[in-house]
């Protein structure tokens, strides 16, 4: 099943509008004999416009969908969160392709007081801030706890205003000050709450 997840579930694929989808995950209503049910926490690519209700659900999700609203129809339920019926090793290598995805829909993000630069291996942001162009902020995802996927925020400084991906390569700074740590779930209002509104 793992090598299932990973090949079917690719953390960047396509949205129904048929722009660039973003693996993330919301509550879709389901058709039950007994009434409207829904499942929570469904996989899903959506391009991560808000002007864009559209979403795509990979076959994989389609398939086990199926399988979930008859558990949902034999034990009578309306409601159930999304999960793999896998082992926890399947699991986890969904979740790595989950939090992937989130960090690609930053790419080419900007806001009132910062833009994002680039994505380093789909866990890392780099971003400049608009204030003070030597101000550079990392969000970093951290390894998979029992509680959740967890970013650490930090901050450097770089003379260079015009850091690529290759120099940062090269510099990978060691001189950090951690900021923080936050929860998946939570670094969009962290990074509105840090940097403004997103610009279009």
């Amino acid at each position: 099943m793992l090598s299932l997840l990973n090949d079917t579930l690719s953390p960047v694929d396509q949205c129904g509008c048929g722009d660039t989808g973003y693996l993330n995950s919301r509550t879709l209503p389901i058709a039950l004999d007994h009434g409207a049910g829904k499942v929570i926490n469904v996989p899903v690519y959506s391009c991560g416009s808000s002007m864009c209700d559209e979403y795509r659900i990979p076959s994989a999700v389609a398939s086990r969908l199926d399988e979930l609203a008859e558990e949902m129809e034999a034990k009578g339920i309306l409601s159930m969160a999304f999960s793999w019926g896998a082992s926890p090793e399947d699991t986890l290598g969904y979740q790595d392709s989950l939090s992937q995805g989130f960090i690609w829909k930053f790419q080419n993000r900007s806001y009132e007081d910062a833009r994002v630069l680039f994505v380093i291996d789909g866990d890392t942001l780099v971003l400049q801030s608009k204030l003070d162009p030597t101000e550079y902020y990392l969000l970093k995802r951290l390894e998979e706890s029992k509680e959740g996927v967890f970013f650490s925020f930090s901050k450097f400084i770089e003379e260079d205003e015009e850091l690529t991906y290759e120099k940062y390569i090269v510099l990978e700074p060691s001189f950090q000050k951690e900021l923080g740590v936050v929860k998946m779930e939570e670094v969009e209002d962290m990074l509105r709450e840090e940097f403004g509104e997103i610009c279009d």
